[in-house]
């Protein structure tokens, strides 16, 4: 990451955003590249011969589980509804702060976020698992 932040200098340009944004677009880029390249594998089988860990197997497996229809359900969003959903939900920054990153207005991320969640829902209900979106429908009240 610092590699790629120190050739990517030569690019940068004042826009009025803070030069963290420009650094994490370098990070958020990196990010998606290695995740196209890699997907980490789960195995359930390396949990359960490794019970001594003090894992709760079935537990670990149900989250698994749950992330791998999550990630299948987030891969049909567009990359702006994912990123929102990403920076909101998952990294916890709030509405302004992810409107500056992204170069948006803080009213633009957040109709963007509530159209996020709502396409991440009906994604969730056409697999069949509209119960996993249930659970964690707290989320879409994050500030």
């Amino acid at each position: 990451m610092f590699i790629r932040a120190m050739e990517a200098l030569d690019r940068y340009e004042d826009r009025g955003l803070p030069f963290v944004a420009f650094l994490f677009r370098i990070a958020r880029n990196a990010a998606i590249d290695k995740s196209r390249r890699t997907r980490p594998d789960m195995s359930i089988d390396e949990l359960v011969n490794h019970p001594e860990s003090g894992q709760n197997v079935e537990a670990e497996a149900a989250r698994s589980i749950e992330r791998d229809v999550l990630f299948n359900a987030m891969s049909k969003l567009k990359p702006d509804y994912r990123e929102v959903l990403l920076l909101r939900f998952v990294e916890g920054y709030g509405a302004a702060d992810v409107g500056r990153m992204t170069g948006r207005s803080e009213g633009a991320v957040r109709t963007l976020q509530h159209r996020a969640v709502d396409r991440l829902r009906k994604e969730l209900d056409r697999m069949g698992e509209l119960s996993l979106f249930e659970r964690f429908s707290g989320a879409d009240a994050a500030e």
